[in-house]
């Protein structure tokens, strides 16, 4: 096997690193090789222009203005977050109990245009769940409620207003709809996988993802650990992001560990997805445009014929001139886990035909990018604030990798895309630039 350059040195950082966790390892066994490291150990390719970034909670909000100040989202037992985000449509979400009617408020920064949207209890969660790990207790009717906004214009910023018995009982937060669908302008996303840790690492993570700017986010799986429950939706991913969750749409994919969980139905109670995905991928596989992107959504606990009849049939309908896709078990990984067959076998032969540019995986808690195989280039996100883990040798075409807390920024814009991957102490520690021909 023919390594890349700096393989040898970075194999005998990786064996002094895998000494020096011994102790913790052994101290703690149940967290096995997940000792977090927030500083990524050595740079890799830092040629292209680094992002740039904002003072956190420095600007005034776009809605701040506005004369309604609401009375808190402690009237809510789950703050309200964005889904389904396109150019004319959302769906804001929340949890409360269902003793009083609810409304959504929608309206312009300087409170014109000034439209109301009903809400409704999302049928389709059921009521009085047990939440494990809160000593069986029910929830006292808490439901879950969706209001269905619409009528907006594209790439237009609004605010939002959650009202009961039309009273507010939110402060107004941003909405920013997406661009035109295929419209020419920068589209900047954020990328992280094997989050939902509820620990130190997934803070520091926090901190320095808000000093970035980005339209919206997507998750490669893994959200909340250890098990996917509901209790750990609620606790280790809606009780850390709230504030990023309030003003930007989050587009995640499920990853193992919310499978662990009556099939992953806590995940898809909590997320409002596309639901393009045939009969047997409704809230499992996806796709969405946002600009010039097309991203798609896979499924890999659920790798199949279905899955990947599905993944034909809509990259071929696709006309966007880019098209980004993920999933969390990686086709390529250096890391504990390895290549995953499901993902090679299904998968890798379409994206291939289809010239897609850029494939995000998670799982191995880790970060690594590879060379362009085959016209495509494929990253491991996975080092997203569940502690991380030793990478092994590096398999062909790895091109720099990492063990270490990090989130990626990608930005397209016009004939280019550059991913930024950002350590948990804020440093950016490696790029890559890919242009279309």
């Amino acid at each position: 096997m023919k390594f890349p350059p700096g393989a040898a040195a970075r194999i005998a950082a990786r064996a002094a690193r895998v000494a020096a966790i011994v102790v913790v390892v052994t101290l703690a066994s149940c967290s096995r090789n997940e000792a977090g490291r927030l500083s990524a150990d050595h740079e890799g390719d830092v040629s292209a222009a680094p992002i740039a970034r904002i003072v956190p909670g420095g600007g005034a909000s776009a809605c701040a203005n506005l004369p309604r100040a609401g009375a808190g989202s402690t009237a809510l037992s789950r703050a309200p977050y964005l889904q389904r985000v396109t150019a004319n449509d959302a769906v804001v979400v929340w949890t409360s109990d269902a003793n009083a009617p609810a409304s959504v408020v929608v309206e312009a920064p300087d409170g014109t245009k000034q439209t109301t949207f009903p809400a409704a209890i999302d049928t389709s969660v059921p009521p009085n769940e047990l939440i494990p790990g809160w000593g069986g207790v029910p929830i006292n009717g808490l439901r879950q409620w969706t209001a269905a906004v619409s009528g907006l214009e594209p790439g237009t910023t609004y605010c939002y207003t959650v009202l009961r018995d039309g009273q507010p009982v939110t402060a107004a937060a941003p909405l920013t709809t997406a661009p035109v669908t295929g419209s020419v302008g920068r589209v900047q996303f954020l990328a992280l996988g094997d989050s939902g840790g509820g620990g130190d690492d997934q803070q520091a993570l926090l901190k320095q993802i808000n000093t970035v700017p980005f339209d919206l986010m997507i998750h490669v799986g893994d959200i909340a650990y250890d098990h996917g429950t509901l209790a750990e939706f609620e606790s280790r991913f809606f009780g850390v992001y709230a504030p990023l969750l309030a003003s930007r749409p989050m587009f995640p994919t499920s990853g193992n560990h919310e499978y662990d969980t009556e099939d992953a139905a806590p995940y898809r109670e909590v997320f409002v997805l596309p639901e393009n995905g045939g009969a047997d991928g409704v809230e499992r596989w996806y796709s969405f445009d946002w600009g010039n992107v097309h991203f798609v959504a896979l499924d890999t606990e659920r790798s199949g014929a279905a899955q990947a009849a599905w993944l034909e049939a809509d990259l071929t309908a696709n006309q966007l001139p880019w098209t980004i896709v993920y999933g969390h078990k990686p086709p390529h990984s250096s890391g504990e886990h390895g290549n995953d067959p499901g993902f090679n076998e299904w998968f890798v032969p379409i994206l291939q035909a289809h010239h897609v540019p850029l494939v995000l995986s998670g799982h191995d808690h880790d970060y690594e990018r590879f060379q362009p195989i085959d016209g495509v280039t494929y990253m491991v996100t996975g080092g997203g604030g569940k502690g991380v883990r030793e990478l092994g040798a590096p398999q062909p075409g790895s091109a720099y990798s990492d063990s270490v807390i990090h989130f990626l920024v990608v930005t397209v814009d016009g004939d280019t895309l550059t991913t930024h991957a950002i350590d948990g102490t804020g440093h950016e520690f490696d790029t890559t630039v890919i242009h279309r021909p």
